[in-house]
């Protein structure tokens, strides 16, 4: 028995095509997916510093406890 493989004419017309494993086409998509919701999650990141800044939220520290507020504090 012979395998045919028909590509339609619209899809043919919109240039090259390639054939890959779909397993290879799977992690493809996966990537584009995370990178799209990390991509989403940066824009959002921005956006509530953008905030913060304008209303003066932001605070400066010099230690990593000082984020967390558990610096002691000088006697």
């Amino acid at each position: 028995m012979v395998n045919i493989l028909t590509i339609p004419k619209k899809l043919a017309q919109k240039g090259e095509l390639i054939i890959i494993p779909r397993a290879e086409y799977d992690e493809i998509t996966g990537l584009k997916k995370r990178l799209l919701r990390e991509e989403k999650d940066t824009d959002e990141t921005i956006h509530v510093f953008e905030k913060e800044y304008q209303n003066k939220k932001l605070k400066k520290a010099s230690t990593f406890s000082e984020i967390l507020g558990t610096a002691r504090k000088s006697k």
